[in-house]
């Protein structure tokens, strides 16, 4: 049985003012570094209690606030291996990149016509069926990585592909991503066995009073 912890990186100020970062590289604010700590030290202690096996790796995306955040993780963990992968970053929306989730729900009807077309490709990003295919290859291919019994992987990533990823596998399909959404520093935990299961969601006890609301209680 393999497990998978899914991790939101940290808040970044574009999180905080309710922008859609998407494939931007935007670093960590104080607040994301401190939840990074947070959740370094809550995923340290689970490991050191000897309850479960030690984590096997930690994979995350070349975007700083995703790999700030992994690097920070994997530090209090004693160094596992960490990897970058490009086909794990955030949803790619092009020149709308930036835009409040207001204006994206409002004045772009993003939200509606991603429901109702499926390849409806934002000005120079990705539709949501690229997004989707290439999201559901580097999960399944992370599985094919550690197939062994009671293996721990860390995916320190992003909300929108979390959330796209958690309703693929646990209902068959994207449309129910809003059930799914996480807090940043947030810990989400899968089992597959091989059948996907739901264990933990949005749980962001271990940052008191760092907790914030998840991003789509900002649109």
């Amino acid at each position: 049985m393999s497990t998978i912890y899914l991790v939101r990186h940290g808040e970044t100020d574009a999180n905080a003012a309710g922008l859609w970062q998407g494939s931007v590289d935007t670093p960590l604010n104080g607040t994301g570094q401190a939840q990074a700590g947070a959740v370094a030290t809550a995923l340290a202690r689970e490991q050191a209690a000897g309850r479960v096996p030690p984590f096997t790796a930690i994979y995350t995306t070349p975007l700083q606030r995703a790999r700030i955040t992994a690097e920070i993780i994997q530090q209090a963990l004693g160094d596992i291996p960490l990897c970058l992968r490009s086909d794990l970053q955030e949803f790619s929306l092009g020149e709308w990149e930036g835009l409040t989730y207001r204006v994206l729900r409002d004045e772009k009807h993003f939200w509606e016509r991603l429901a109702s077309e499926v390849n409806f490709t934002p000005p120079g990003g990705e539709s949501g069926s690229q997004f989707g295919r290439r999201i559901i290859g580097a999960l399944s291919d992370i599985l094919q990585r550690h197939p062994g019994i009671d293996e721990r992987v860390i995916i320190v990533g992003h909300g929108g592909v979390f959330a796209t990823l958690l309703s693929i596998y646990l209902e068959g399909n994207g449309r129910n991503w809003t059930a799914y959404t996480m807090a940043n520093g947030a810990i989400t935990v899968l089992t597959f066995t091989p059948q996907p299961g739901l264990l933990r969601l949005n749980d962001t006890a271990h940052l008191g009073a760092l907790a914030g609301a998840k991003w789509i209680d900002k649109v």
